[in-house]
């Protein structure tokens, strides 16, 4: 099992019954992401956690396959599709490099709140491309925790080497936006909506 699996494994109870901190924040994410999709579409959510979000779009999709590399994230989100009678979302523990993945065969990839946790983002950015449909969106929430303090790489480095927290990068916005641009997509909308630290909201499209 990979250290990154079980931490999240760990927390994941906790990490449910964690609180939104900024409502507003939130809904704004929700609002901004739901006007991108269609009934018909096909979507992809990648490091999906307990389904929160999955969940959330499930009435404006056709269907939803959510991953996750926690099998105790993924227990939980299973379960809340369950009691909320939800059908159209298919959970499992996996990551975007299996391979039942087809190439082009999503026309929406989602990842919140996840990137900075990938240790290869040139390398996810690619493999998103792979199985977007042309003209197909990639829609994210990154935390970027450089942007206004570089201090912030300090506790995170130290926390890491003592392996308390899994890998974090510790990105600029700027940072963030050319590991995007530079597998072939265009952003087309950006935001922050969560300022501190800032969490970059960015919609692209696959060209």
């Amino acid at each position: 099992m990979h250290k990154s699996e079980k931490f999240w494994d760990k927390i994941a109870n906790s990490y449910e019954k964690k609180a939104i901190k900024n409502e507003n924040a939130y809904n704004e994410t929700l609002e901004n992401t739901r006007k991108h999709l269609n009934r018909d579409d096909i979507v992809l959510e990648f490091g999906c956690g307990t389904g929160t979000m999955a969940l959330e779009f499930a009435d404006s999709v056709k269907e939803i396959y959510a991953t996750d590399i926690s099998s105790k994230m993924i227990e939980i989100a299973n379960k809340k599709a369950e009691i909320r009678k939800i059908k159209n979302v298919k959970f499992s523990q996996s990551t975007i490099f299996n391979e039942k993945l087809k190439k082009e065969s999503f026309n929406v990839v989602l990842a919140f709140n996840v990137l900075h946790l990938l240790e290869n983002t040139q390398k996810v950015m690619q493999r998103v491309n792979e199985l977007l449909k042309p003209g197909g969106l990639f829609i994210s929430g990154t935390v970027c925790l450089t942007e206004k303090n570089k201090l912030w790489s300090i506790p995170v480095f130290i926390l890491g080497k003592l392996r308390l927290i899994p890998y974090v990068q510790c990105f600029k916005i700027s940072e963030l936006e050319n590991f995007i641009t530079n597998e072939n997509f265009k952003i087309v909308e950006t935001g922050i909506f969560f300022p501190q630290p800032p969490r970059r909201f960015i919609v692209a499209e696959k060209i």
